[in-house]
Formats: C-alpha cells, sequence, structure tokens
C-alpha cells in the first residue's frame, strides 16, 4: 500500500533529522530503508511543523498494522506521528507498487523538507542515489494499451539505440512492462495486456521475462489483509 504520512517535528529536533538525511543514517540497515530516505526527501513541511511524506509499505499485508516496521524508525526523529492514511482507495489499486505512479500528483502542502532543513544542493541532489522505483517518472503521453500498444513498442525495438525493455510484471489489470527511450531519456509504460501465451511469447523474445501471472495476483489480493481490513483506509 501506498500511505500518506504527517509526523509532527519538534523545531528543537531539526538538526538530528537533517544529520539523519544528510547522513543516510535514517532507516539505515532496515529493509524500508531507500524507501524512507526517498520518502522524506521528497517530502514537505508546513508552517506547523508537520512533515508530509508518501511511502510504500507492505506491513499491512503481512499482517501487522500500516507502517509497523517503520514507525519506531520515524519516533526517533519526530515528536507525534499525527496521521497515517492510504494515499489512494483501494478499490482502484492494481498492484502494480514495482513502477506504479499513482500517487505522483498528489500535491504536498508546505515547502520542500530538505531546504528547510537547509541541506545544500549537493547533498539533495544525492536523493538520487535512493532508488525507490515506484516514484520513476512515467511519461503518460507514450502509455499504450493492450496486445496492440505491445506490438507497436516491439516494432521500434529493432532500432536498439532508441527504445530499450526494462521491466515486465503482472497487475489485477494485466501485464504491464517498462520501456526506455534513449532518444527521450525518460519511461514509459505498456499496461492492460492480456495474460496469453501469445503476450507472454512476445515479451520473452525481447528479454522479459514474467514470475506471476494475473490470477496470481488477483489470489494474492483477494487473501491480503489489505482487502478486509479497513484500518487507515481512507483518503
Amino acid at each position: 500500500m501506498r500511505y500518506y504520512i504527517k509526523c509532527k517535528l519538534n523545531p528543537y529536533e531539526k538538526q538530528k533529522l537533517l544529520d539523519s538525511i544528510k547522513n543516510g543514517l535514517l532507516g539505515s540497515g532496515k529493509i524500508f530503508y531507500e524507501g524512507m530516505q526517498t520518502a522524506l526527501r521528497e517530502g514537505t513541511i508546513d508552517e506547523d511543523n508537520i512533515v508530509h511524506f508518501i511511502e510504500i509499505c507492505y506491513c499491512l499485508e503481512s499482517g501487522l498494522y500500516p507502517m509497523a516496521m517503520e514507525i519506531p524508525e520515524l519516533n526517533k526523529y519526530f515528536e507525534n506521528i499525527v496521521e497515517i492514511k492510504d494515499a489512494r482507495l483501494r478499490n482502484y489499486c492494481t498492484m502494480e507498487c514495482e513502477f506504479c505512479d499513482c500517487t505522483r500528483n498528489i500535491k504536498l502542502p508546505g515547502k520542500s523538507l530538505v531546504e528547510e532543513l537547509s541541506i545544500d544542493k549537493e547533498i539533495a541532489s544525492e536523493k538520487d542515489t535512493f532508488v525507490d522505483i515506484g516514484r520513476i517518472n512515467l511519461n503518460r503521453k507514450k502509455q499504450g494499451i493492450g496486445i496492440q500498444g505491445l506490438r507497436n513498442v516491439i516494432g521500434t525495438l529493432e532500432n536498439k539505440n532508441k527504445v530499450k525493455p526494462i521491466f515486465v510484471a503482472a497487475a489485477i489489470s494485466g501485464l504491464f512492462a517498462i520501456f526506455y527511450d534513449y532518444e527521450d531519456n525518460d519511461y514509459f509504460r505498456i499496461k492492460n495486456i492480456s495474460d496469453t501465451m501469445e503476450a507472454r511469447k512476445m515479451l520473452k523474445s525481447i528479454g522479459l521475462d514474467i514470475h506471476h501471472s494475473v490470477e496470481s495476483i488477483k489470489a494474492i489480493a483477494k487473501d491480503s489483509l489489505a482487502n478486509s481490513n479497513r484500518h487507515s483506509n481512507v483518503v
């Protein structure tokens, strides 16, 4: 799930948070390390010293409450965790977290947290080294749909210097594949591809292997606690 998190920052603790982000200590050694670093480096802070950020967390799907593993780490730096809520309605989730950009248009209030903490530009630019692939910007103007969209892209792969296959996976709505455009230096997605032998052969022909099926993803979603647990299921 993607969660919208609000944490109260004590003005006297800003230096501690600054040091943890600047030195890469916040979340160090934890499974959520890069995700939390990225989330906070892209977060904002409002006039009430509330820090706003969006982070991907699988605790609920694993039988824990949302952000269960992350909360103890956040408590080291924040006075209070004000709110944790779904960043997107679960009914619309297609389980594409690997490369989904469903929350990229959410406008966080306030100003940049790294600017407020006076993290210099060189350090701030290092946020790109903390890769949360769910935050990679996708060019939606290039987005294709279905088997025909896949055929169209594969037809351009003869020129290997133009488009490169990056990733493929199964989601509730179908298979989806990510491609990189060398010419425009951006990524785009072909989504809602029917999970058929034809589609799998086409994807395999360009070097993309799928480890799950649409049916298996639907089964996972059905059995997940996120399907029935209403905790923080608000927007």
